[in-house]
């Protein structure tokens, strides 16, 4: 009788021990999967930023293009002064506000032309393949380019 109480107690114990591996490998696997589920909750925070960023910069590109175009055509007379400097600040404010969101002006004048970054609109005598002169800037977002820059590139003259 003493051998088959042995054989019951040690049963039980092998049982507890079966049942403690279990719930430390059930735990173990749970714990992996928070560590996931907060790794995938970082990337898509970061990624819904840089959606937002995007976003807000592409909204106001067309107000920073239009403030651009508005200064190429203001008027040199004294009586505007001020205005244009008012208006250069607010553009310089805008420029520097959007590079805080990561964007930046694409680099043109004496550049070579390179198509995923630059739209040539017209072919002007030059350095062949060099872009000779920015017709409009272009932006970029982080790595994305948002706006081509649109430019004159040099081509050589045939005599």
């Amino acid at each position: 009788m003493t051998d088959e109480k042995d054989q019951q107690e040690n049963l039980s114990l092998e049982e507890l021990q079966e049942k403690n591996l279990e719930l430390l490998n059930n735990w173990k696997k749970t714990a992996a999967d928070f560590e996931n589920f907060k790794r995938r909750n970082e990337e898509n925070k970061k990624e819904i930023l840089e959606f937002a960023k995007e976003l807000t910069v592409s909204k106001l590109m067309p107000s920073l293009q239009n403030l651009e175009q508005v200064l190429k055509y203001a008027p040199s007379d004294e009586t505007y002064k001020d205005w244009v400097t008012g208006l250069k600040a607010t553009i310089m404010q805008l420029e520097k506000d959007m590079e805080e969101l990561g964007l930046k002006k694409i680099k043109t004048v004496g550049e070579q032309f390179d198509p995923t970054m630059h739209e040539a609109i017209e072919e002007v005598e030059g350095e062949e393949g060099q872009i000779i002169k920015e017709i409009q800037p272009g932006f970029i977002l982080n790595t994305k380019v948002i706006i081509p820059a649109k430019v004159a590139v040099g081509k050589q003259s045939i005599n």
